[in-house]
């Protein structure tokens, strides 16, 4: 049996996000807020049933994957399709942050071959796994993996793949760039895992 749920979780901090230098696949590690953070992530997720683990084969995605899977027990296995969206390597490593919709330019890989990237990560895990997988991977990386669940493509039937529960709290954060910092969450919601 595939895995029910799939706990997505985008890696920690490291200097480069501190800095909005553009690390792609370089190896910069967890700074210490990062590795806190990472372990509040890891404290919340230690009574969940998870069974596999998997990361971008990048290293503050791997870092983060290990420190979460550590309570489970779980080795952590790097899938390709998890890595960073590919950026041009003129940009590699320079303070400025781009993003895969935003500047499509700077990249090598298009969206819609991410999006296919993303889809087969998911494919993948599903035909590894049994029980609830922990996904670790990047920001654009984990927005291709959300798209390619709204989008609805496992059916030809309309309906709302976002739509909320009763009594659900959504939170909404404004400003700049507005974004959902949390969905659909509800009395009892973790007692299904």
């Amino acid at each position: 049996m595939p895995p029910k749920h799939l706990f997505v979780v985008r890696h920690g901090e490291t200097r480069a996000n501190e800095k909005g230098i553009e690390a792609g696949p370089l190896g910069y590690p967890l700074d210490k807020k990062g590795i806190k953070d990472v372990k509040f992530i890891a404290k919340t997720l230690a009574d969940f049933k998870i069974k596999a683990a998997y990361s971008s084969p990048v290293y503050r995605a791997v870092q983060t994957a290990e420190i979460i899977a550590k309570p489970h027990k779980l080795k952590v296995k790097t899938l390709e399709e998890l890595t960073e969206a590919k950026l041009k390597s003129k940009f590699v490593g320079q303070e400025e942050r781009h993003h895969i919709l935003t500047d499509p330019d700077a990249y090598l890989e298009t969206n819609e071959q991410l999006l296919r990237r993303a889809s087969n990560a998911i494919e993948i895990i599903k035909g590894q796994s049994t029980g609830n997988a922990l996904v670790v991977s990047h920001g654009d990386v984990i927005t291709a993996l959300l798209e390619d669940v709204v989008e609805r493509k496992t059916r030809s039937e309309k309906y709302y793949v976002i739509h909320p529960d009763p009594a659900s709290l959504s939170i909404i954060a404004l400003g700049q760039r507005p974004s959902l910092v949390l969905y659909n969450y509800r009395r009892k919601m973790f007692s299904e895992y």
